[in-house]
Parts: C-alpha cells; structure tokens; sequence
C-alpha cells in the first residue's frame, strides 16, 4: 500500500514550542553542586521493527501492566507506552490492542512506517441537508479568512456527522492531521463515524485522526531532556504545559463538548490552547458552550478576530493570564464583572448581573459576539421541544426523619443559616469551602429515593418503555440497579469507572432491547434513543419508546441539557425521537429549588445560543403546581 499523503511522527516533530519554553531556555543556569535538579530523562523512541515482524502499541490498563509485561511486552518510558515485536500478536495480548485512530495506533503506525490494510466501501451513513448547511458554512469561513467555528446545534441534531463531513471536503493539500479531544463515552461514536465517512476514500487520501480524552491531553506534550521539571507535582505540572514541546502538527483541532474547556486555567484547557494556536483551523463543539460571560474565555481568539479587538494579543500567555485579559475585556465592554480576591490573594471574578434587564442585555451581547462579525463563524439550531415533567417524590415518615436529621447535621457542620432569601425566594444558602458536606447530605437524599424511582420506572417498563436514569454517585446507581433486577428487570450500568469498551458494550444491551433499563452517572456523549443505526453492523436500535428520568436534580443547566439531550434525539430516519424528561426530587425539600434553579438557567443558556425557546420556566412551574395539587 502507497503511504499517505502526509506522515506525522513524533520522533520528528518538534515544533509548537511556546515563548515560555523559549524564555526558560535563554535563562536556565547550570545547576549549582549543592542542589541536583530533578530531570526527565527520554528514553528512546521505538525502534523500526525488524525484517519479518511488526511492532504493536498496546492499551494496557494500569491494574494489568504486570501481567502484560509477563506475557511478553516491554514498557517505554520515551513514548510512555507498552509495546511488543513480534510476527504475531499472542493471544494473551490481543485485548491489549490498540483502537483506530488511537494514540497507541497512531505510535503504531509511525514505528511500523505503515498502516493497517484499509478497504474502501458504501457509506452507511448521508448528511441530510440540516448538517451539509452546516458543513457550508464551516468551509466558507475557512475559505475567507477564518479558521474558527462554533458548531453549536441542540443535542441530538449530528453535530459529529457535520463536522466529519466538513473535514473530509477541506482541501488535502493543505489539511493532512486532525486532533479529537472529547469525553471518553464519545470515542467509539467519532470511531464509527469517522471510519463511515471516510468509507469511500482511498486510503492514501484519507485524513490521519487522533482521537484522546480531555483527561489524557498532557500525553499531547513531550517534554526536552534535562529540562528541570522541579520537585513538587504542581510545579512539575505547570512546566509541562509551559516548557513541553506538541507532539504532533495537527491541521486541525476539534474540542468536542468544548464546555468542559470553560475553566481556562484547567490543564486541559492550557493544552489544548497550545495546539489551537498551532492548528490550520480549529472547531469547538458542544450544544451548551455556557451559560454566561465568563465561561466563553477559550474563545477569546475567535470573538478577538471577528470583532477586530484585542483581546489575548500576541502574548503567548496561558491559564491564569488569559482569564485576566478576559476579565478586563469583559469589564471594559461593560459587562457586570465584579472582581474579588482567592485565598490565594490572586484577582477572581463574578458575573453579578443587578437586575433582569442587566442579564438580559449581556447575554444578548454574547450571542452576537457567536452569531455576528464579517464572516459567520457559528451555527445554532433548536431541536424540537423536550417534554419535561417535574416528578415530586413523597418521603415516608422514617425516611423524612433522616432527611430532617441529614439537613440538620450537614447545617451544624458547615455553620451556615438553614435559608437565606434571594429575589423574594427561599434559597439553600451555598459555601464552595463545604462542598464535602454538601455531597455527603446529597448524597443521603439520592439514597432515600431510591425506593420511589424504583416502583415508578418498574411502572414505566410494565407500559412497554425503555427507561434511561440519569444518577450523580456511583453508590446510588449500584443500589437502583440491584433493587431492580430483584424484581426481575435487565439493568445496564455505565459509570465513570469503565472502560470505553464497557461502556459501549452496556449501552448496547440497552438498545437492543436485552436490557429495559440503563442507569447511568454520564451526562454526554452517549445515544439512547430509538430508531438508531447501529454501526458498524447496520443494525437498527429498538422502537420502543425511552423516558428520561434525572433522579439527582444538577445545579448547572449544562448537566441538565446534556442528560435530556440522551434520548431526545435525530433517528437514522432522520425524524426526531422524543424522550419525556421527569425531574425528580424530594417534596417539601431543598431539591425543588435545585431543580427549579437549573430549569431557570436552561433559559439563559438558550438565550446564549440563540435558541430562546429552549424551556419555558413558567410552563415548568406551572406543571409542577399541577402536580403538588
């Protein structure tokens, strides 16, 4: 097979190194005797494999790495990877195995200097002519001028499809790489659509992917030999992301559900800025970017270029710096930013808004500065209405003595009032310093429903549906789903704690039907509606209709649209799947503020995004009436 067009290897590349790294360089001094650095030493690369025998990059999990090692494959701390030569792959090995369009693939293939036989095929999958708009304007940005987009449409409406099919019409002379960063339950979607949109293109013309979790972007960094890293874990950390060098030229970078780049300081968000700034185009995906001012800073450089302001500058600054410039931008275009002061003693900021009008005026300005400018960088469309239902549920006399006694005790612990008034309202008073407190007194209440979510999604199956439950602890879902397979019923469990194969492996059963129920503590990034093609057998998911209940109420409306986005989606019909959303919570407690504040601020997000019909708070409250009654 002929190579591609383009080859990236990380024994090559070089290039992305910022102007702290540059600085650090020009005024390093040698170590005195008395106070011996702590260095990373790089061992080499992987070696080009032998005459006859291949070399096979492997996913080892942590808990397994000895029994790897015992079967035969060696560890590489250059590459920070497992890996093994032979002519064949041992069979105890084979489910170490790298996935396409991995990072372990992508090593794999730079080592053997080729790539795996690919096949050219049918598509499954067509762009209905919703998503080839967006592909349009993507490309007509790109073609003036303007290497950023915002795909901002509703959950449910192919985004992923709409963004595949954009990069597989760029131009191949200029756009070879293209980096994914997205939550680990959405790589094996990108896997299968990215695999079905490039089915009928010549291998040799196929754009090279990499696909990593935003919990797994320091991999995207290599750091120099004898660079002194220092001692603590903090400061180890931070030279990283300022000395380390980009592994790999990536033409394009793709943030996907880009919402959990909101903390620009985060290591995610400072990584992944690096590579932005590098990159021929870049493209943030997500139906809930935020929800005000503060939040939209890591695309600073995009609002900066279509207002012609500066905002970042030339200054290749990172994290703490870039949300001061975003700050004072904000300030000076008359943004109601109120600064304070960290325990740290460095400048924070608030949005505090005085009045309806106020919010209102700054959250139209942020919609301009996404939907506005010389050239339409953006697109964001509505999905149809979701039904939401408010589900109140009754406590028992001994279980509301131990909520009485939860609530109580959490009070005393973290020395707050047990109320505080706000707009007229009685609020929970918050305190970020108590937020174990807060998880544990949660955490009790989640537990005291599960009896009642337990009896009604037993109703919901016994009515012929399939019913997805959105849980937040892990304790929780693993008690629901005990209580419900003793009556009887095919539970399936997807958590944090598994592996993406597992995942995908769980969510499966459940559309196919060998499981009625899927309790779940994912918020995004997975696909539970009916009607699905499931690929890559071409298989169809089950008709049956799915409901929605969110047993933890969530503060922020972006957990809240995320999990009604799940089942509420576009079916391979292209016709849109409906999934009533039932909120529940404890009556009579402070549950019903927590779900009343993230329905309020669901109206606030789909202002941001253009979308202003996105709920309607007073039919909500309205129906909740209807229901206490």
């Amino acid at each position: 097979m002929p190579p591609r067009r383009r080859s990236t290897t990380t024994r090559t590349v070089r290039a992305g190194q910022s102007s702290a790294a540059r600085k650090f360089a020009g005024t390093a001094k040698k170590p005195t005797k008395r106070r011996a650095p702590a260095k990373k030493t790089a061992a080499p690369d992987l070696r080009v494999p032998d005459a006859g025998e291949r070399v096979w990059v492997l996913d080892v999990p942590f808990e397994e790495r000895s029994a790897a090692s015992a079967a035969g494959a060696r560890w590489y701390p250059g590459p920070r990877v497992f890996a093994y030569y032979g002519t064949e792959l041992p069979e105890y090995l084979q489910p170490y195995e790298s996935t396409p369009y991995s990072l372990q693939r992508w090593l794999e293939d730079d080592a053997n200097e080729t790539w795996r036989p690919e096949t050219v095929r049918p598509r499954s999958m067509q762009p209905r002519e919703t998503q080839l708009e967006s592909v349009r304007r993507q490309l007509t940005a790109l073609d003036e001028g303007f290497p950023y987009f915002a795909q901002m449409d509703s959950t449910g409406l192919g985004k992923t499809l709409s963004v595949c099919e954009a990069v597989r019409q760029m131009s191949a002379a200029e756009i070879g790489t293209v980096l994914v960063v997205a939550p680990k339950g959405a790589l094996p979607g990108w896997r299968r659509t990215i695999a079905d949109s490039e089915a009928d293109v010549e291998p040799s013309d196929r754009k090279r992917w990499l696909l990593i979790t935003y919990q797994s972007t320091k991999k995207l960094l290599s750091v120099p030999p004898e660079t002194d890293l220092g001692k603590r874990k903090r400061t180890q950390n931070k030279r990283t992301i300022a000395l380390g060098e980009l592994r790999f030229e990536i033409d394009v970078v793709i943030a996907d559900e880009c919402h959990a780049l909101m903390n620009i300081e985060s290591q995610q968000s400072q990584i992944l800025w690096r590579y932005q700034e590098a990159a021929r185009s870049v493209v943030w995906m997500s139906a809930t970017p935020g929800y005000q001012p503060l939040h939209f800073a890591y695309m600073a450089r995009a609002i900066e270029q279509s207002r012609g302001v500066e905002i970042v500058g030339d200054d290749d600054q990172l994290g703490y710096a870039l949300t001061v410039k975003w700050a004072n931008f904000l300030e000076e275009s008359g943004f109601a930013i109120k600064a304070g002061k960290a325990s740290t003693g460095l400048a924070t900021w608030r949005w505090e808004p005085e009045d309806a009008a106020r919010r209102e005026r700054d959250i139209a300005a942020v919609h301009g500065w996404l939907s506005g400018g010389a050239v339409p960088w953006s697109i964001s469309r509505p999905s149809p209405p979701t039904p939401r239902e408010p589900l109140g549920q009754e406590l028992t006399a001994a279980q509301k003595r131990l909520y009485n006694s939860a609530w109580v005790d959490y009070r005393k612990e973290v020395g707050l009032p047990m109320w505080k008034v706000s707009g007229g309202k009685r609020v929970l008073q918050k305190n970020p310093s108590v937020r174990a407190a807060t998880l544990r007194f949660r955490q009790k209440c989640s537990y005291l429903r599960i009896p009642a979510s337990a009896d009604q999604v037993r109703t919901w199956v016994k009515a012929g549906n399939q019913v997805f439950v959105s849980m937040f602890y892990r304790e929780s879902v693993a008690a629901l789903a005990d209580d419900l397979r003793e009556s009887g019923l095919a539970v399936a469990v997807v958590d944090g704690s598994m592996s993406s194969p597992e995942q995908e492996a769980e969510i499966r059963r459940f559309q196919t039907g060998d499981a009625t129920v899927i309790v779940s503590t994912t918020t995004s990034a997975i696909n539970l509606h009916t009607n699905e093609m499931l690929l890559p057998e071409g298989t169809t998911s089950t008709l049956a209709p799915r409901v929605t209940l969110i047993h933890d109420p969530r503060w922020t409306p972006i957990d809240i649209r995320q999990i009604e986005g799940r089942a509420n989606r576009i079916d391979k019909d292209h016709n849109h799947t409906t999934s009533t959303c039932y909120y529940g919570y404890a009556e009579g407690t402070v549950e019903e503020e927590m779900v009343l504040t993230g329905v309020e601020r669901i109206a606030d997000l789909g202002s941001i995004v253009g979308q202003a019909d996105l709920i309607d708070p007073e039919a909500f409250l309205a129906a909740r009436v209807t229901a206490d009654s």
